[in-house]
């Protein structure tokens, strides 16, 4: 009897289809399948890293989710580090979908999947959450002293295709340290930091207290304005020009009998729209009340409209995303409500409960817009020093010494009420009473 052989399956092989077929297919694949593709063969490989790709892939599945950093601080006796939480689409807050963030790290912005992070040290990182690549950059001033994290931003101009950091700095001849007359720009590829002056002294502490946006190609953020009725107007920075313009805000009367006048407001994005939000205290209570967010429809006449109009239950606005907003109480617990209308008040039985961020303090959390990216650093590596990362699936946070110092206490808690217990039910046999504990015995690491 001959020798039998194996005959192949028929059936066909992916890498038959036209390259741009499978283009179509992958681009639909989340950014976490693809990392895995990339290891089934060059072809795959070199369409998943090519930019072209990077930039479809962004703009077919930018699903912006939640981003929440709770800076380091010192809480109950005890330090704790720099963390993040992530909201996946269903809602549900995940400590490990995020990169590592070291502990003393700040988080200024975030774009396109890339975030840029402050610390003390001589470099700020821009670092991709999903791929777990890593720049450093030198900061644009030797003398950290002073420095901020909120001075930091960081945005993408489509036109061009850039991405920039961006350096607010102080005053120091005016003695203010509360204005800013030059910002220093670093364009992602080029060698050195340049200093563009604005025209006019704008208002420090406003952009650090309302933050910064980048929407369409240009960053915008509040500086002070007496003639408002806002006492405020937004600034305008286009990132391919680099040109500054300051734009009005709407004449809107904050006059009511049941609020006080604006006491915070804070910029933001909705539906690619530069968006502001006011926020009102309750007269009787002193409690957050009432915030009216307006919307820019058109930069070059200026025009505002009333986006929303929201009565809170002494709540704290974190952010809009999507058809929800997302809020904070003064329980350390963060909810979301459905955005019901462009008028509505907040209802108890319709909060949904996100997460109890105890025992950490609310003024050291801030929220950010993320989408994962396969947005590459490495193509910069020559102005920056580029950290490729340990594993393709992404990085891991670490576990901190916080956390691993309170599960050492636990630890020794269980083993000696263990030990009680193995102690308890000796005497127990040896007195010959009917008494059992069954703690359950504790792990032998």
């Amino acid at each position: 009897m001959g020798s039998m052989t194996m005959q192949p399956a028929n059936k066909r092989c992916l890498t038959f289809l036209p390259q741009d077929m499978i283009e179509l297919i992958l681009v639909r694949l989340s950014v976490s399948n693809l990392l895995r593709c990339r290891g089934v063969c060059k072809l795959w490989d070199g369409i998943i890293r090519d930019p072209r790709f990077t930039m479809a892939h962004l703009r077919q599945n930018a699903k912006p989710r939640p981003l929440l950093i709770f800076h380091r601080e010192m809480t109950l006796g005890k330090l704790c580090p720099s963390e993040a939480v992530l909201f996946d689409e269903a809602w549900s807050p995940s400590t490990w979908d995020v990169p590592v963030i070291e502990p003393d790290d700040f988080l200024c912005a975030s774009c396109n999947g890339l975030v840029c992070l402050y610390s003390s040290k001589s470099t700020i990182k821009i670092a991709n959450l999903a791929t777990g690549e890593c720049m450093h950059l030198a900061k644009p001033v030797k003398n950290t002293k002073g420095d901020h994290f909120s001075y930091y931003s960081f945005g993408f101009n489509p036109a061009t295709n850039e991405y920039k950091v961006m350096h607010f700095s102080p005053d120091k001849q005016l003695h203010v340290g509360g204005s800013f007359s030059e910002i220093q720009v670093h364009t992602l590829g080029d060698e050195r930091w340049r200093v563009v002056r604005t025209t006019q002294v704008l208002s420090l502490n406003s952009a650090k207290h309302s933050g910064v946006v980048n929407v369409n190609g240009a960053m915008y953020w509040l500086t002070e304005d007496t003639e408002s009725t806002w006492l405020r107007a937004v600034v305008s920075f286009d990132l391919k020009d680099e040109h500054i313009e300051l734009i009005r805000l709407p004449i809107v009367d904050f006059e009511n009998p049941a609020f006080d006048n604006p006491f915070r407001y804070q910029i933001t994005e909705i539906d690619e729209k530069v968006s502001v939000a006011a926020v009102q205290t309750r007269r009787d209570s002193n409690l957050t009340g009432k915030v009216q967010i307006w919307t820019l429809d058109n930069m070059v006449e200026q025009s505002w409209s009333q986006k929303y109009n929201i009565e809170l239950l002494s709540l704290q606005v974190l952010g809009l995303y999507g058809d929800k907003i997302v809020m904070h109480s003064l329980s350390q617990h963060i909810y979301c409500h459905e955005l019901a209308s462009q008028s509505f008040t907040v209802e108890v039985a319709k909060l949904v409960k996100l997460l109890d961020f105890s025992p950490r303090l609310d003024k050291n959390m801030q929220s950010y817009v993320y989408v994962k990216s396969l947005v590459r650093l490495d193509a910069y590596k020559k102005t920056g020093i580029v950290h490729m990362p340990k594993r393709k699936e992404g990085w891991k946070l670490k576990k901190w010494e916080m956390w691993e110092h309170k599960l050492s206490r636990l630890e020794k808690l269980w083993r000696s009420a263990y030990g009680m217990q193995q102690r308890i039910n000796v005497n127990a046999q040896v007195m010959g009473v009917a008494f059992n504990l069954n703690l359950p015995a504790p792990p032998d690491q």
